[in-house]
């Protein structure tokens, strides 16, 4: 029981002492980050699918250089025969309106070459704005990323 009070008084403590954020009517720029946004899914797990491509649209709008990098069953997202008219959890657009935001603002999507050679997908069947990644531009994008989230 004594933990729990602790921890209690400790977050009593914080709200009262730190200033929320919660209020500000502005979003928090990230303006010069650099983001990846890992997806390792597709229509094995369209919550992870839809839930990477919002959070990289958000990021991206917030000004941060966003790179979604797909590798398992993540590739086939950008595969060119995938229409993407899936929708997940209620009546929200289908993940097609996601994608098309999310590349047409500048987005940046990578595939894992080892990946994308184990689902047979080449250049050629890939969607606009989509590109086999090197291990060099692997390389890159991970050592100069600010953040990495993994869905």
């Amino acid at each position: 029981m004594r933990p729990m009070l602790t921890l209690l008084t400790l977050a009593a403590l914080a709200v009262t002492t730190f200033p929320s954020h919660a209020q500000d009517n502005e979003a928090p720029s990230a303006e010069g980050q650099k983001v990846v946004v890992h997806l390792s899914h597709f229509t094995d797990d369209l919550h992870r699918c839809f839930m990477a491509l919002k959070v990289a649209g958000m990021m991206q709008e917030a000004g941060a250089e966003v790179t979604l990098f797909l590798d398992l069953e993540g590739v086939r997202l950008a595969e060119r025969r995938h229409q993407l008219q899936l929708t997940w959890g209620g009546d929200g657009p289908p993940l097609s309106e996601h994608y098309k935001r999310y590349t047409e603002a500048g987005g940046k999507i990578l595939l894992c070459p080892h990946c994308a050679k184990s689902a047979n997908l080449g250049d050629m069947g890939l969607k606009r704005h989509a590109e086999i990644g090197t291990p060099q531009a692997l390389s890159r994008m991970l050592i100069e990323a600010d953040k990495v989230i993994d869905y």
